[in-house]
């Protein structure tokens, strides 16, 4: 009798797929008709109109068909719709989200003409890496031939000794941005969102776009992400969050209590990253340096790399924290061999030379608030800083904006970086190199100023 209820339900199924291609074709034919009037040589994907339609259909979905399915449906419909109309159907067409993509601008590392540059624009140590580490990393060249090991093991297990974690509950990268990668690819479908602030760290909305994600900006309060703007953009199609604690390029961060009170309120089938390049560099009272967090809530992935105080920027060296569920799931998407020998090597001896690691952070702890005072005497403001650059804000004239300030310095061989592709057009960021790349950059900045009166 089941089996015979079972071939009944079926083929009621069956009857309403064909009714559902019949309207797919149907529709496709009125949105051709609609492509006619554009102009497919620009964008014919209307987000605004997209949007009303989603939430025109999720008001009215009173059935048990889960509702992120129903987004992902659409969105996906609306892409095979702007496919129609672009006439690009049978032609080379990636997924929904790479063609949004506006490529990654890194800092300046050369100036035409110029040579010997000050280079503060990607917030590199300036004493570069542990002669411990150079050592073990120079070691591996015997071993070109072979391949590394399979999971970074030994990497693992030296980053759970030295913070007394799992190892287990670790996953290596190239570069904390693979970790990102791996969170977004194996959390994220095409149609579904990821929050994060409006001003973070460039790449979040370029990772969101591999897996054909939607970025959903939080808001912010004086250049700090705002935890309520957080809750407030949740739906039932957001997957995942990114958090940079502290933020980049704005340096600000939320404290232990800010953090903690946000987890509690974001249900636990959302993934929250937080991303902790610059944790080294932190030192107010009410920040957490430690994986708690991680322990305690088990959608919650840290990040951390061996870019910023470890002076290991050129191996591209990662990793990431989190329960042994996320953990688990992220690891089916790590490719073999993914960290080469020589970036375990120097992984592992940078950990075991407390001394470097040290004198990277004392440096950046001892210029950063003499630096900041500098710049505000200028007329600038510089925002207080728990990384290793500064966060100015130019205020702008007739004769004075960040674009200026910045050109202005290129010509004086000084490399920061320019904001304006996040977004900050009246802004600039400044590493924290040596005392007197810093002293010069304030010279430089002083005599724009004077010129410019």
């Amino acid at each position: 009798m089941n089996n015979e209820n079972i071939k009944k339900l079926r083929k009621e199924i069956d009857q309403l797929d064909d009714q559902l291609l019949d309207l797919f074709i149907r529709r496709s034919l009125v949105v051709e008709k609609i492509g006619t009037f554009k102009d497919t040589k620009k964008t014919v994907i209307d987000k605004e109109r997209e949007n009303r339609i989603l939430e025109k259909l999720i008001s009215s979905h009173k059935g048990n068909y889960p509702k992120d399915s129903i987004i992902r449906l659409w969105r996906e419909i609306f892409y095979s719709s702007a496919k129609l109309q672009s006439k690009k159907n049978d032609d080379l067409f990636p997924k929904r989200g790479i063609d949004e993509i506006n490529l990654y601008k890194g800092g300046i590392s050369k100036i035409g003409g110029k040579e010997n540059i000050i280079k503060l624009s990607s917030n590199e140590s300036p004493f570069g890496p542990s002669l411990k580490a150079i050592e073990a990393y120079e070691k591996t060249s015997s071993k070109l031939s072979r391949y590394p090991e399979l999971t970074a093991e030994s990497l693992q297990l030296e980053i759970a000794k030295k913070f007394d974690l799992n190892s287990e509950q670790i996953i290596c990268g190239t570069g904390s941005d693979e970790v990102l990668i791996f969170s977004v690819l194996s959390f994220c479908s095409p149609g579904d969102e990821i929050i994060h602030a409006k001003h973070g760290f460039e790449m979040y909305p370029i990772i969101a776009k591999y897996a054909g994600a939607e970025s959903v900006l939080a808001s912010e309060i004086d250049f700090k992400i705002n935890t309520q703007s957080i809750l407030d953009n949740l739906s039932s199609a957001t997957k995942l969050i990114f958090i940079a604690n502290p933020n980049n390029p704005t340096s600000t961060y939320l404290n232990t209590i800010e953090l903690k009170s946000l987890l509690k309120k974001i249900p636990k089938n959302i993934v929250v990253v937080i991303d902790k390049a610059y944790a080294e560099f932190a030192d107010a009272a009410d920040y957490d340096n430690s994986f708690n967090l991680a322990d305690e809530f088990e959608n919650v992935l840290i990040t951390r790399t061996f870019s910023k105080a470890y002076s290991l920027a050129g191996l591209r060296l990662g990793w990431g924290y989190g329960s042994k569920k996320i953990i688990n799931i992220l690891k089916k998407l790590r490719p073999p061999f993914n960290i080469t020998p020589g970036a375990i090597a120097a992984g592992i001896a940078s950990l075991n030379d407390p001394e470097h690691l040290e004198k990277v952070v004392n440096h950046n702890n001892s210029v950063k608030k003499w630096f900041a005072d500098e710049i505000n005497k200028i007329g600038f403001k510089a925002y207080p800083t728990q990384t290793n650059f500064t966060f100015v804000v130019i205020p702008r004239t007739e004769k004075q904006n960040a674009s200026m300030v910045h050109e202005y310095l290129l010509s004086k061989g000084i490399a920061v970086r320019d904001l304006s592709s996040y977004g900050l057009k009246d802004s600039i960021r400044i590493t924290l190199g040596l005392k007197e790349e810093l002293d010069k950059t304030i010279m430089a900045l002083k005599e724009f100023v004077k010129k410019n009166a």
